[in-house]
């Protein structure tokens, strides 16, 4: 139930006046109208069920988001998605960093077909998008993981039901988002959540969970806060409940700019937060105590790893972690994996948050075949680290928001490094994003590149704003912000030059690229690449 407002803003009008759940008969209706017949306030409401109006808006189309909790699909799943792919969407696929699948080119009035083509393999496009709990991610390696204290895998299935086709908690005051990590080297963000929650043992020896609040990105960053709360598995459900209530119920409903979780937690700190939680939950809370936080890694699920399961003889089963340049993935592809899966593996596949994926259950007899299977469709177990470290939004070509083109770009940007750095080894997460709201999460990179447009000239010019140094982990801070841009086209370069001058000039081979932009001046840093090049010239003048 949401509190009445003062003041009210056009996003709230329009929830009152209609639930986003119940705009699934207008969508019927408007599949026979057109595109034309659609209401606007109706076309908002239409992210309740995944779809969102895609550049160039005149022509009609829609982007559609598949809710995939955990990242977790069949073969059969997969199949339909590729399928769908092929016949409504020309073929597309974009991997989100929230474990999600997003089609583009669809029509309106395929829309009810398509939802209910995936309804009969148990998917849903429902809640992936509006001011609602979005699709809940988690260990892509859940359930399979040697080192994993829990398989979290049910405890987000259950969570992901708890929340979906609520009324109770279909109008929120903007988008809510948990991560559940059962790994002892968790990777799912949790500090970039609403809220997060990892895998720990307390004092006491008992397995649980650690309890992040008010973590996010957007043009405003937070690091999420740790109430210092142990929840055990059998309460995960009921903790979170009462942590999505006390948003709902105080959330800034007046400010859209302002109505995301982390300003709740960041204006009434830890301690008011943690007494609501327990004054809904009507008991105290056992406190977690210490816990020590893993750095992240992009390479952390690439390559091959042993699972923990077995097959029925007792023969080990292995996991491919496979790279996807720059988390495009087209229908064809998605049904080839799926096939492949279902032929040498359990039919299982698995997607991550760095906009890869993973073939689980493979014996070890298929590794070498299936992974040059995989290969021959551009999805490479072995890669380089910017190929498994760059991420990159939708971008101009279909989103409304984005200012510079991005999947392309960060395409260009990987098969440049790959050859002008090809021995270069270090982990390297690279964000290539369409503007400031950081669907590509920036924030987090060790170089962020951020679309602005520019004047040369008295012409329109298309720049990367540059961001160095973030990284989520024990360490964990966001990129700071250059006054620095460049040209689109030469950031290939820039990289180029400040990975060669962090080559040189770090302390060792162990230290980290983020490391190394943290103990360098902001001032430093607006011209750290510009050392390289200055290197260079003169050494091409003393030849």
């Amino acid at each position: 139930m949401a509190p009445e407002n003062t003041k009210e803003n056009r996003a709230e009008r329009i929830k009152r006046e209609k639930d986003g759940l119940d705009v699934w008969a207008d969508i019927e209706r408007y599949a026979e109208t057109g595109f034309q017949a659609i209401d606007p306030d109706d076309l908002d409401r239409f992210k309740w069920y995944g779809l969102y109006t895609q550049r160039p808006a005149e022509e009609g189309f829609f982007m559609l988001r598949i809710r995939i909790p955990n990242g977790v699909l069949s073969s059969e799943q997969l199949e339909t998605i590729g399928w769908l792919s092929r016949v409504y969407a020309r073929s597309t696929g974009d991997i989100t960093t929230r474990q999600c699948i997003q089609l583009h080119y669809v029509r309106i009035q395929d829309v009810p077909v398509i939802v209910r083509e995936l309804g009969k393999v148990g998917l849903t496009t429902q809640e992936t998008c509006g001011d609602v709990v979005r699709n809940v991610v988690g260990s892509p390696l859940a359930g399979i993981e040697a080192e994993e204290l829990i398989d979290a895998l049910p405890i987000v299935e259950e969570v992901s039901r708890l929340f979906l086709n609520d009324y109770a908690f279909s109008n929120l005051p903007r988008k809510f988002k948990i991560s559940i990590s059962g790994s002892s080297r968790p990777q799912e963000q949790h500090q970039i959540n609403d809220i997060g929650l990892v895998a720990t043992v307390s004092e006491r020896g008992e397995t649980g969970f650690d309890l992040w609040v008010g973590g996010g990105l957007g043009a405003v960053p937070h690091l999420g806060k740790r109430l210092n709360v142990f929840v055990r598995p059998q309460e995960v459900s009921e903790v979170i409940t009462r942590v999505v209530e006390i948003f709902r119920d105080h959330g800034n409903r007046d400010n859209r700019k302002k109505a995301r979780m982390k300003f709740l937690v960041a204006a009434w700190g830890v301690e008011r937060f943690r007494a609501e939680l327990e004054a809904r939950l009507g008991r105290r809370l056992t406190e977690s105590g210490e816990v020590e936080t893993a750095d992240a890694s992009p390479s952390r699920w690439l390559g091959v790893g042993l699972q923990k399961n077995t097959d029925a003889d007792g023969n080990p089963l292995y996991y491919l972690g496979l790279t996807v340049l720059r988390g495009r993935i087209s229908g064809e592809q998605m049904v080839s994996v799926a096939g492949l899966a279902r032929f040498y593996a359990s039919g299982r596949i698995r997607l991550t948050n760095t906009q890869n994926l993973i073939v689980p259950d493979v014996p070890e007899r298929f590794i070498e075949t299936l992974s040059r299977e995989l290969a021959a469709l551009d999805l490479r177990l072995e890669s380089s680290p910017f190929r498994q470290g760059t991420v990159a939004c939708t971008g101009r070509q279909f989103c409304k928001l984005a200012v510079v083109e991005t999947k392309d770009r960060a395409a260009e940007i990987v098969r440049y490094l790959e050859g002008a750095i090809p021995d270069f080894r270090d982990d390297i997460r690279i964000s290539v994003t369409g503007c400031v709201n950081s669907c590509a999460q920036y924030q987090i990179a060790d170089i962020g590149l951020v679309g602005v447009k520019g004047q040369e000239n008295g012409e329109e010019v298309d720049y990367f704003q540059i961001h160095l140094g973030g990284q989520l982990g024990r360490n964990a801070r966001f990129g700071r912000k250059l006054s620095k841009r460049v040209r689109v086209e030469e950031a290939k370069y820039y990289i180029e030059r400040l990975i060669h001058v962090y080559r040189a000039q770090r302390l060792s081979e162990r230290e980290r690229f983020s490391d190394f932009i943290a103990r360098h001046e902001l001032r430093e840093l607006e011209t750290l690449d510009e050392q390289l090049a200055s290197a260079l010239e003169l050494e091409e003048v003393l030849r």
